[in-house]
């Protein structure tokens, strides 16, 4: 080897040794057995080998396709301040309208707000004076309001662990999600809903809870509501061959509380002595959890009720408080020795004394076993310098009463405030799981959804699927890639074989430079890496064809190789360049599997004219070196 080639093929070399360093990975995941998989996992090395390995796309690993929508009207109505019943009408009217396709809903709410007479100004003061204004500075917040929910969601699907999720925008109002390779679906479905509302309220005291009891027996006793809530239940019971109505929250009709219709001397099957429900409406439906209250299951659907009723609501209004469930049902066992599941029940103020915003830090762990929550998942909580001054404030002047920590409107504890807290650590516990605890702190450490999120569209792709996917698309490119290499030995004999060693040398760097930059392959990734095939030997095409042309000439193999390239230099660079600028804008502009397939062809085009013109001519260069050949195998 002459010493002109030698930096040729260090640099070959060079390349070529990083190609199989970054390809390794991927090679020996794929060779790896199941349990070989899961002993790798238990060891804690599996992640450091997936962290290496081409990723897959949501079409060929399979997982989670959700299009989620932003509560547009939500965000109107939390943005207004001083709303009256005329507003909320209106808002109420969109919700019904604003999430159909096409729909702009600052043109329905303009024209809403125009048929009603309504003064803007007087909801949205600080955004101008005019109805213009004020649409243009809500249509301004609700892009921002978008936006952050965009930055949010990528924080919280990064943390959660999955690999090159896709999360776009769509439309005004839309996000698309895909989370490849995710295994369980609700999990990762309350984790993108969840607004991650943190606060912190002070208990009412018993004295006050067992007041407001007593006012809400006497105001519903005798009233048309309360006959005509079990006249309603009993008429659903009976349209319905006496099924139970399960709703969301696990709740039961209020019939089933006095047992079956019919059946009025045997009580053993009622939790609740209708007499007794009819004299103390409220009451009769709560349990004494000693210095607590519960709800039993079976009761919450009739307690919602009552508590949802205008009455009620300004009773709770004017005693500044309101009733919050807690976030998990405990089992008691009732008098007669039956376990009964109950829903602990708290009275909180109305307002928070703090909120989750200034949480700078949470993170899970399992209880110390100090405390009471030794064993259990809990999650920890640091606040910054604002919030630990006034966590310090509040929790200073109110020593022996009991703080709720609300999440998502649910109690997940209410411990009593034994001291002064000065550096603003707070736990919180309750967690069903190490998982649960570990969501929640993902979600409190991105922050809060500025407004609610709705799953419009959901759709999961099998890893069968999926594995179908990659199965046909591998036999594809197998069969093109033979298909190219024997034509190109029989058509161009010794020269082809350079070609097809070329071609080899693209796809395998192709694919090393997906697996450094961690990109994704998609199944629109595999039809670009198989049109790269042919790209790469075209190129190689165009030069064994002007070779061949000063072959006749009479010119010698070493001339008529150097004359070849040269000639065919500026064709490939044109051609190529056009479609890498395809590329760039196809990837600039495009979304989801349009820009896995612009990634792949971009990076295959670059690499092909490395092989066709920088591999394939040292190759040439050392078979003619110091020879004078007259012919050569083309």
């Amino acid at each position: 080897m002459s010493n002109s080639q030698t930096p040729r093929y260090i640099i070959i070399g060079l390349v070529f040794i990083w190609a199989l360093y970054s390809i390794w990975p991927s090679i020996k995941f794929q060779t790896l057995s199941e349990e070989e998989k899961e002993t790798l996992r238990e060891e804690g090395k599996m992640e450091l080998i997936e962290d290496k390995v081409i990723r897959q796309g949501l079409d060929l690993k399979g997982g989670m396709y959700i299009v989620l929508e932003v509560d547009l009207p939500a965000l109107v109505s939390n943005l207004a301040v001083n709303t009256d019943k005329s507003f909320e009408k209106i808002i109420e009217e969109l919700s019904v309208f604003a999430n159909t396709p096409d729909a702009n809903f600052f043109d329905l709410f303009r024209k809403a707000v125009t048929k009603h007479n309504l003064r803007l100004s007087r909801y949205y003061h600080e955004y101008g004076s005019n109805i213009d204004d004020i649409i243009s500075r809500l249509s301004d917040e609700s892009d921002d309001a978008i936006n952050r929910v965009l930055e949010i969601l990528r924080n919280r699907v990064d943390q959660f662990g999955v690999s090159e999720p896709t999360i776009q925008k769509q439309g005004s109002n839309r996000i698309i999600v895909e989370l490849a390779g995710i295994q369980d679906s609700q999990r990762a479905r309350s984790l993108l809903q969840s607004t991650a509302l943190l606060e912190f309220y002070l208990l009412k005291n018993g004295e006050l809870t067992n007041s407001l009891n007593l006012k809400i027996d006497k105001l519903m006793k005798g009233r048309d509501e309360i006959k005509d809530l079990v006249r309603e239940e009993v008429r659903d019971t009976s349209n319905i061959n006496q099924e139970s109505i399960v709703s969301d929250d696990k709740t039961i009709p209020v019939s089933e509380l006095f047992g079956e219709e019919g059946s009025e001397n045997d009580t053993s099957s009622a939790v609740v002595d209708q007499r007794l429900f009819e004299e103390r409406p409220f009451s009769s439906l709560l349990r004494n959890l000693g210095g607590d209250i519960g709800v039993p299951e079976k009761n919450i659907y009739a307690l919602k009720k009552i508590i949802s009723l205008p009455d009620v609501k300004s009773l709770l209004e004017s005693g500044n408080g309101q009733l919050v469930f807690g976030n998990e049902t405990e089992t008691f066992t009732n008098v007669d020795g039956a376990e009964e599941k109950i829903v602990p029940l708290y009275h909180l103020e109305s307002a928070p004394e703090l909120t989750g915003g200034v949480i700078e830090e949470a993170r899970e762990q399992i209880g110390s076993q100090a405390g009471t929550s030794a064993g259990q998942p809990v999650v920890l909580l640091d606040m910054n310098n604002d919030g630990a001054k006034q966590w310090s404030r509040i929790t200073g002047a109110n020593i022996g009463r009991r703080v709720a920590i609300v999440l998502d409107n649910k109690v997940h504890m209410a411990p009593f405030i034994r001291e002064k807290i000065i550096d603003g650590g707070t736990q919180i516990e309750g967690f069903e799981d190490m998982n649960e605890a570990k969501d929640i702190a993902i979600v409190l450490r991105a922050g809060a959804l500025p407004v609610p999120v709705n799953i419009i569209e959901e759709r999961i792709v099998g890893p069968s699927l999926g594995s179908d996917s990659v199965r046909q698309g591998t036999r594809s490119v197998i069969v093109g890639l033979i298909l190219v290499l024997v034509f190109m030995l029989i058509y161009y004999r010794a020269a082809g074989s350079i070609a097809d060693l070329a071609l080899v040398w693209n796809l395998l760097l192709v694919l090393a430079v997906l697996a450094s930059l961690k990109a994704t392959l998609t199944l629109p990734g595999i039809a670009a890496l198989i049109l790269t095939v042919g790209m790469s030997i075209d190129a190689n095409v165009i030069i064994f064809e002007r070779i061949r042309e000063e072959l006749r000439k009479g010119k010698t193999a070493k001339t008529a190789i150097g004359a070849g390239y040269s000639r065919a230099l500026t064709a490939i660079i044109d051609a190529n360049i056009t479609t890498v600028i395809a590329a760039l804008v196809l990837f600039q502009f495009g979304t989801g599997p349009v820009k896995g397939f612009a990634t792949v062809l971009f990076w295959g085009i670059l690499i092909s004219m490395f092989t066709a013109i920088f591999v394939t001519r040292t190759i040439f260069n050392s078979l003619t070196k110091g020879r004078k050949l007259k012919s050569l195998s083309i």
